[in-house]
C-alpha cells in the first residue's frame, strides 16, 4: 500500500467525470477544487463527478474546497493593438497602483484592496504575477500609490499582487471566502483549505460560520506568509490540518528560506498531529511533459521522506496535458521513496502528548515490537488515526469510523486506509469490537485468520471524541 497520499487539483483538464474516474484510478486521495476560479455551478458537477467516481473505482477520495482568500490582485487593462488586455512594463518607468475604479494601461492600473495607500511606504517592493514584475515604491499620494519599475516584464487583466514583509490589513476570510465556505458546507466537503493564514485566530471565524451551518469542517491552513512562519507553531495547534504553499510563500519570502521553512511546517505539523501536505510545482514541468525532470522527482521523493502526509499537483492536473501520467507519477515516486526510504523519515522528538497521544504512542511501540499485521484504530473524529500516523509505523493503519466525513477526512492520513461502518461501535462490548474488526477487514481481504493485530478504542460507551484509551493485542479469528 502506498502511504503517502497524493491530492489534485480539478480543473478543465479534468472536470469531467471520464478524467477524474482516471485520476482515482492513478491514485488520487484528494481531490481539490480551487474557489479562485469557476463558479459554483461548476464545482458542484466535479463534486458530483468526484464521488461517482469514487464509488465506481470503490476508493475512498476526499473532496477539499480550497478558499481564494485575501488575494490582492489587479484590475482591467485597456486591450491593445494585439487584442490582449496586457501592458508591458518597462525598467525604471513610473507606475502608479490606484484604488479608484478605472481601466489600466501602462502608466496606471486600479487594485481589488482598497487598503493599499494606507499600508505601503517608500521602500516598499510590490510584486506582479507571483514576482514576475518587481516594482518598489516611491511615494504614496492619496488613492494613488505611485512605483518605479524594477524587474519589467508583462502585465495583464487581475494578475496577483504581493506585498512581501508588509502587513497587509485584511480580513482571514473576505466575503466571497465565506459565501464559498457555506457552499462548501451546504454542499457536503470533507475538508476546507484557508489562504493566507497569518494568525491561529484567522480560524474563529470560519468556525463561527460553520457553526451556523450545523458542521464542522476540518480546516486546512495554507502557510504561506511570512506572519505565518512567524506564527507557526500556534496555527499548527489551531488548524486541523497544514498545507506548505510554497508558491505565494516563495514570492512573500526569500526563495532561499522556503526549503527549510518547508521542513519546518512539516516537523511541528507531526508533532501535534496535523495532516501536512507539501505543495506548488512538485511536478511542474509535466504540465506539458509526459515525463517529470530529475529535480521534480526529487523534490517529490524528499517531501515525502521528510515526512509529508501528502504532496499535491497544481496546473500539472488542472490544465496540464498529462494529468493522469502526472497522478499515476507521483504515485510511483512516493511509493518507492516509503518503500526503499522508509527508515530515512526523520523520527519524533518532543511529541505533544495527551492522554490520546500516549496510548497512540504505546500502541505503534507495540505493534512494531510484535511485528503486528495492522493497527486498527477507532475514531470518531480521525484524531486518534493522526496520532498513529504521525510516528510513521511500520504496519498499515486500518481506521473504521461510523462518521462518513472523517472517513473522507482520514483519506489525508499517512499510511491509512479508513472503513466506514453503518454502525455505531460505542456502546459494542470488548467481544463485539473485535467481531466487528475481524469482520471488516477479512471482507476487505487486509486480514487472515490468526493475524496478530493492535487495536485502539475507547471505553464501552464513551462517546466523547478524544476519549480513545484502550489498546488490545488481538489474534484474528480468537475469541475475545
Amino acid at each position: 500500500m502506498r502511504k503517502a497520499k497524493i491530492v489534485d487539483t480539478i480543473g478543465p483538464a479534468t472536470e469531467s467525470l471520464e478524467n477524474i474516474t482516471k485520476l482515482v484510478e492513478a491514485g488520487m486521495d484528494v481531490a481539490r477544487l480551487n474557489r479562485s476560479h469557476g463558479t459554483p455551478e461548476d464545482h458542484l458537477k466535479v463534486y458530483n463527478n468526484l464521488r461517482e467516481a469514487g464509488k465506481t473505482v470503490g476508493r475512498n477520495v476526499a473532496a477539499l474546497v480550497d478558499l481564494q482568500g485575501p488575494k490582492i490582485r489587479c484590475g482591467w487593462f485597456k486591450k491593445n493593438a494585439d487584442g490582449e488586455d496586457k501592458v508591458i512594463l518597462k525598467e525604471g518607468q513610473e507606475f502608479v497602483i490606484t484604488t479608484d475604479d478605472i481601466e489600466g494601461d501602462e502608466h496606471i492600473t486600479s487594485t481589488t484592496f482598497k487598503g493599499l495607500p494606507g499600508d505601503c511606504h517608500p521602500g516598499d517592493p510590490i510584486l506582479i504575477d507571483d514576482g514576475k514584475v518587481r516594482l518598489e515604491v516611491t511615494k504614496v499620494e492619496g488613492n494613488n500609490v505611485h512605483t518605479k519599475v524594477v524587474v519589467a516584464g508583462p502585465v495583464s487583466s487581475h494578475k496577483g499582487i504581493n506585498l512581501p514583509g508588509v502587513a497587509v490589513s485584511l480580513p482571514a476570510l473576505t466575503e466571497k471566502d465565506e459565501a464559498d465556505l457555506r457552499w462548501a458546507i451546504r454542499t457536503g466537503a470533507d475538508i476546507i483549505a484557508m489562504s493566507f493564514v497569518r494568525f491561529a485566530s484567522d480560524i474563529d471565524r470560519a468556525h463561527e460560520i460553520m457553526d451556523e451551518e450545523g458542521r464542522r469542517i476540518p480546516i486546512v491552513a495554507k502557510i504561506e506568509k511570512p506572519q505565518a512562519l512567524e506564527n507557526l507553531e500556534d496555527i499548527v495547534k489551531a488548524f486541523d490540518g497544514i498545507m506548505a504553499a510554497r508558491g505565494d510563500m516563495a514570492v512573500e519570502c526569500p526563495l532561499e528560506e522556503v526549503p527549510l521553512a518547508t521542513k519546518r511546517i512539516i516537523e511541528l505539523a507531526r508533532k501535534y498531529a496535523k495532516p501536512v501536505i507539501v505543495a506548488t510545482e512538485v511536478l511542474g514541468s509535466m504540465v506539458h511533459s509526459p515525463v517529470p525532470s530529475r529535480a521534480e522527482a526529487s523534490d517529490c521523493a524528499n517531501a515525502v521522506l521528510d515526512g509529508a502526509d501528502a504532496t499535491m499537483t497544481s496546473n500539472e492536473t488542472a490544465v496540464g496535458e498529462y494529468p493522469t501520467e502526472t497522478v499515476a507519477t507521483m504515485a510511483r515516486i512516493s511509493e518507492y521513496a516509503t518503500s526503499h526510504g522508509f527508515d530515512r523519515i526523520p523520527d519524533l522528538n518532543n511529541l505533544d502528548m495527551s492522554k490520546s497521544g500516549a496510548v497512540s504512542s504505546a500502541a505503534v511501540d507495540l505493534a512494531d515490537k510484535l511485528n503486528a499485521k495492522a493497527i486498527v484504530a477507532f475514531s470518531q473524529t480521525g484524531d486518534t488515526v493522526h496520532r498513529v500516523s504521525r510516528e510513521r509505523p511500520a504496519a498499515p493503519i486500518y481506521a473504521l469510523t461510523a462518521n462518513e466525513h472523517t472517513y473522507h477526512w482520514l483519506a489525508l492520513s499517512w499510511g491509512t486506509e479508513a472503513f466506514l461502518l453503518d454502525k455505531d461501535y460505542h456502546d459494542m462490548t470488548r467481544k463485539e469490537v473485535m467481531t466487528l474488526t475481524d469482520a471488516t477487514l477479512k471482507a476487505a481481504g487486509k486480514v487472515e485468520d490468526g493475524d496478530r493485530i493492535v487495536v485502539l478504542s475507547c471505553s464501552q460507551g464513551d462517546h466523547k471524541p478524544g476519549s480513545t484509551d484502550s489498546i488490545y493485542v488481538h489474534t484474528v479469528g480468537h475469541k475475545a
